[in-house]
């Protein structure tokens, strides 16, 4: 295996220097989000702020970045979370991966605080500082292309928005240039505006050794003739991308609506592409570079009063947050959310669930027109929801009350607010019901970056499939399944929207032919064990417990109260013990045993 680098550049007192990668760690976590957390757990002590400038942005690549395999545009941030004082990670479609391999660079650890405004220019592995006050307060948009143009055209850049600058806990990263690509869960951006860094673009063009060329030429062809046996997937992502299924769970009582109140929306077809008259226009485009099968969409709105609004979707978990979170029905609203939120540079998922929490506040009289400085907040209603938008990213007026969450605005208001506001551990929840889903309940509850859809392979899907959303027993082996080929992909890193067909076979032969290994699927199993299990010890570090693997009263003491899943609520204590077991995690704790450990090979932890 070829020496891989880590480049650090400090902030403060503008230093670069070089580290070797330990092979063994590459063997261990691969790379993308495994090498993230390796690298977070042993660069960053315990209880370290989340704001302050020893809390580093660390952006990993995997083995198959600085390629031109297919689904392979993908980029890895791991930092601590300033929205949960937890592990935090973000996956975003980017050319940065690509060309960070290309300069020679696979991990960018960037730490300490800049005096003023400050982008990074690193070209070919060199790092120059730039001065960035002159792009305080740019939109994403325009910050990019400003950097990119004092750079290099066909560079990549990721900068922070307005909401990065303020400090705001559901602050974004952006990248991808007008497709408005994000870092977006868990408060990154916050992070980047704390070390007063605007952002940065990367450029690459050396190429990259393939250890085994051959076995790589086999693989591509794997991925190839996968997708051609697979014709009805490649179809349906080409023709609704992620909302594929929105629908669907809609008929199976699992859409969230009404700030998670109910799981069927009665507006649903005005906001699914299959039947909506507008979304049923958009146009299919590759989210980045060597996707083989696009499933990202462009949406512009051509009149009315949203005329000019445009964005890269809306994705389902925009249309789900903006859309039957909020009974809001109309399509064109979603996408001028969507493309407000882009650009000022917010989680659209974390932005549509305090909203939506909000006007359940507003609705049952926790909070009134005072505190909302005459907004009135109603579901169904979008009147003011963009000037909101704006103050929470400004945090002016109202907007500074929402602005760092569910959970925090849950503490702020007080009352009975708490029991409805959905989150776990400070992240709001990604688009599927759990009382008509145990194994997405169990999801929620654990996910190791807080109440998050993606972390631990959306096992909701699982158990569509075979029929078992409402049973207990196995749920645990259910789970530990779904997050670990989830966690191959993060790692590899390959789009992983592509693993239900593609499997683990896959990452095995892409990432063996380019570490120049033997790599199996079991092997590659146990590597993902490994990085869950780094996960959860972070988290313990910092004090987590079984005590807070917990989701909001809404969904362990509040009946469904209609639809298909009607008078459903979560049996939460079950389902861990069930999960403690499987996974070897003492089931009073929720610690990992020292067996579990020493059988992973980090018992030091």
């Amino acid at each position: 295996m070829m020496p891989r680098t880590m480049l650090v550049v400090d902030l403060g007192d503008r230093t670069i220097h070089r580290e070797e990668l330990p092979e063994q760690l590459l063997s261990d976590f691969l790379g993308g989000r495994g090498l993230g957390i390796a690298l977070l757990y042993q660069k960053v002590g315990e209880k370290v702020d989340p704001l302050s400038p020893s809390n580093p942005l660390i952006f990993t690549t995997g083995p198959l970045q600085g390629t031109d395999f297919p689904f392979s545009s993908k980029i890895n941030l791991t930092t601590k979370s300033p929205k949960t004082g937890l592990c935090a990670y973000s996956i975003a479609s980017s050319k940065i991966g690509h060309f960070l391999k290309k300069s020679g660079v696979d991990v960018l650890f960037i730490t300490g605080r800049a005096q003023d405004w400050t982008y990074l220019w690193v070209n070919n592995g060199k790092v120059e500082f730039k001065d960035a006050r002159h792009l305080s307060g740019l939109r994403a948009t325009e910050a990019q292309r400003a950097l990119l143009s004092e750079c290099n055209s066909k560079a990549e850049a990721a900068v922070i928005g307005p909401a990065g600058e303020q400090g705001v806990r559901m602050a974004a990263i952006v990248t991808g240039g007008d497709r408005l690509r994000t870092f977006g869960r868990c408060g990154v951006g916050a992070v980047m505006g704390s070390k007063k860094l605007k952002g940065f673009a990367v450029y690459g063009d050396n190429p990259t050794q393939i250890s085994k060329p051959e076995d790589f030429k086999e693989a591509k062809r794997f991925i190839t003739n996968k997708l051609k046996e697979n014709e009805a997937w490649a179809t349906k992502f080409r023709l609704y991308g992620s909302s594929g299924d929105i629908i669907i769970l809609d008929k199976l009582g699992l859409l969230p609506t009404r700030n998670w109140k109910y799981g069927v929306f009665v507006d649903v077809e005005k906001i699914a592409p299959h039947t909506s008259p507008f979304l049923s226009q958009w146009k299919v485009t590759p989210c980045s570079l060597y996707c083989p099968n696009p499933c990202s969409h462009i949406s512009r709105v051509e009149s009315g009063q949203f005329s000019g609004a445009e964005c890269d979707g809306p994705e389902y978990e925009t249309l789900y947050a903006f859309g039957s979170n909020l009974c809001i029905s109309n399509p064109e609203f979603i996408v001028a959310a969507n493309q407000l939120c882009d650009e000022l540079g917010l989680d659209t998922m974390s932005v549509g669930l305090t909203i939506g929490f909000a006007m359940e506040c507003f609705e049952k009289g926790i909070i009134t027109s005072k505190d909302t400085r005459g907004l009135k907040l109603a579901f169904g209603s979008y009147d003011g929801l963009l000037g909101l938008i704006e103050d929470i990213a400004f945090r002016r007026k109202f907007g500074d009350s929402l602005a760092d969450g569910t959970k925090a605005a849950a503490e702020r208001f007080g009352g009975e607010s708490s029991s409805f506001a959905i989150h776990s551990k400070g992240l709001e929840f990604g688009g599927y019901e759990p009382r008509g889903s145990f194994g997405q309940a169990l999801q929620y509850a654990l996910s190791n970056r807080g109440g998050c859809h993606h972390d631990m392979g959306a096992p909701c899907r699982v158990e569509i499939s075979n029929n078992t959303q409402l049973e207990i027993k196995g749920k645990g082996k259910l789970l530990l399944n779904a997050a670990a080929i989830r966690i191959m992909y993060d790692s590899s890193i390959l789009c992983t929207f592509s693993r239900s067909v593609l499997g683990e076979e896959a990452v095995a032969r892409s990432t063996g032919a380019m570490m120049g290994i033997d790599m199996t699927e079991s092997g590659l199993k146990t590597i993902a064990e490994r990085i869950m299990n780094v996960e959860r010890m972070f988290n313990v570090r910092e004090g987590i417990r079984r005590k807070d693997d917990r989701l909001p009263d809404r969904l362990t003491k509040e009946p469904m109260p209609s639809g298909p899943t009607k008078g459903n609520v979560v049996p939460l204590e079950a389902l861990l013990d069930d999960f403690y077991i499987a996974a070897g995690w003492d089931k009073e704790t929720g610690i990992p045993t020292q067996a579990t450990l020493t059988r992973l090979g980090i018992n030091e932890l």
